[in-house]
């Protein structure tokens, strides 16, 4: 029942863990409170990622009786749980929503925890809008927006609803425009779907014969994620793939018990060995990779800019050149692109939060009464390399207030760190998302870092190194000011290579 947004949510939060507890938060639902309820359905899914087991998924649908009428509340939850580095850590995501026995949406809640604390997003609709209310990390109050809302727009299991009303079948298309919270954000997607033909599918109890249904979801920004689900004649999906993750059907005895083999490392089973050790990394001027792309094209995926050109080779196949660049120093690409800050790389956001008193304080503190855009960045940089103390792998993304609290994070927090002390001494910055390269691995692993706009481009910088800048060894998918949408689209990208890249040095 959960299938698209709770996936998109999922692996999400997956990729932001692969960047760098064991307690759940429950979720705060507020939809449906005191509604009188009657059971209608219940299921429960187990999750892999590359085959391995990793979690469970649970849905349930009650019809509500209420004054103004009966409605239907749906819940799917998510528990996910593996070690990063050695160290135990945990997803929780929740989506609930409550329609009219027709499908319209009435409102909606999502809880996600990728940090110390979890993001709320609260929608309602009012007429022809939809009121929207996201609690970020660590706000007491929320953030009130309201978007355009349309007659034919569904809630987030709008998908599935559909579906069990009316099943497909071989040959059939259908488009759906769905509302998906993301990581503090709400946004449309038009899901696209297309029946194949009924096939003999692999599920825990033996095979089943089931409609293969591709989809292709469209997200803002040009984004959009692949995904197949297996429908019975019923309507009913009970297996899914989606990137690197798998859904199956089970029994809910089946989904709680804990596996037999040890839990996933989630960075190890992350990394991408390239075909000879690449010593010195760090400290090359300029490099050239080719990537491969298996059932995708890489040119595609990495980006040019200041820092990186992309030359397609064939449409697997690229050539990557990576420059060191700095202030007066590294002529850079040659052929890169036009890239201004925008208004939202200079101003705090629910990651970013240069106004944030801690971080104001901490960005006069690093940098002083230094003027020099570069030097203030380096001097940030190094500050940030001494302040993060404890490498906590136990947590996934951080906002930049709580880590001017705790001192501790991965890569993830150093980058959202920095970026806001950039910000706050008036430099635009966004976080860059790609592949690091890692010697005493002798493989790249995937990896946030920050990016500074000075002397008219953007110039990497890395909290986690301190080295002022960053050498030939780092691998670009994309760049975000971790505002709204822009977050979701620096993500998704991962979602399409893992698994599947290789990497050569020539």
């Amino acid at each position: 029942m959960n299938r698209i947004v709770i996936a998109i949510r999922m692996l999400i939060a997956l990729v932001i863990l692969t960047l760098g507890s064991d307690t759940f938060l429950p979720a705060q639902t507020r939809a449906g409170q005191g509604a009188e309820r009657k059971p209608l359905s219940e299921s429960w899914d187990i999750c892999l990622l590359q085959g391995q087991r990793i979690g469970y998924s649970h849905t349930t649908m009650w019809r509500e009786k209420e004054a103004g009428g009966e409605t239907v509340r749906t819940e799917g939850a998510t528990r996910l749980s593996f070690h990063r580095n050695g160290e135990a850590t945990a997803i929780a995501t929740t989506v609930t929503s409550r329609e009219t026995l027709e499908g319209k949406l009435i409102e909606f809640e999502s809880d996600t925890r990728v940090g110390p604390t979890p993001i709320r997003v609260l929608g309602r609709v009012d007429g022809d809008h939809l009121n929207i209310e996201t609690f970020g990390p660590g706000a007491a109050t929320p953030k009130k927006t309201a978007m355009k809302w349309s007659g034919d727009f569904r809630g987030p299991f709008g998908v599935e609803q559909g579906l069990l009303r009316e099943p497909m079948r071989p040959g059939q298309r259908r488009t759906v425009k769905i509302v998906m919270p993301t990581l503090d954000n709400v946004e449309i997607v038009q899901v696209e779907l297309t029946a194949k033909q009924f096939e003999q599918t692999a599920l825990r109890g033996g095979p089943h014969e089931l409609l293969r249904i591709e989809n292709v979801t469209r997200m803002s920004g040009g984004q959009k994620l692949e995904s197949t689900v297996w429908c019975d004649r019923t309507g009913d999906a009970l297996k899914s793939l989606v990137g690197p993750t798998e859904t199956y059907r089970a029994t809910k005895a089946e989904a709680l018990e804990k596996p037999d083999a040890a839990p996933v490392d989630l960075l190890s089973s992350m990394f991408v060995k390239p075909d000879r050790p690449l010593p010195g990394a760090h400290q090359m001027k300029r490099t050239r990779y080719r990537v491969r792309l298996d059932a995708g094209d890489p040119a595609a995926v990495f980006v040019s800019g200041a820092s990186q050109a992309v030359k397609s080779i064939d449409p697997h196949t690229a050539e990557i050149t990576v420059y060191a660049i700095r202030p007066g120093q590294g002529d850079g690409n040659p052929d890169a692109p036009a890239d201004s800050p925008k208004d939202e790389d200079r101003q705090p956001n629910n990651f970013i939060q240069s106004d944030d008193r801690l971080i104001v304080a901490d960005a006069q503190k690093a940098a002083g009464n230094e003027k020099d855009p570069w030097r203030v960045a380096v001097a940030l940089e190094r500050f940030v390399h001494r302040e993060v103390t404890k490498k906590d792998f136990s947590q996934a993304f951080a906002s930049a207030a709580e880590v001017a609290k705790s001192r501790e994070g991965d890569c993830t927090e150093h980058a959202v760190f920095l970026a806001a002390l950039l910000r706050a001494r008036g430099i635009p910055a966004r976080i860059a998302v790609g592949l690091v390269y890692i010697e005493g691995v002798g493989a790249f692993g995937y990896h946030m870092w920050t990016e500074a706009y000075i002397d008219r481009r953007w110039i990497p910088l890395d909290g986690t190194l301190s080295a002022g800048g960053v050498g030939a060894g780092h691998l670009k998918i994309a760049q975000s000011s971790l505002k709204g949408a822009s977050a979701i689209s620096a993500f998704l990208p991962v979602i399409q290579i893992i698994g599947r890249l290789k990497i050569e040095v020539p």
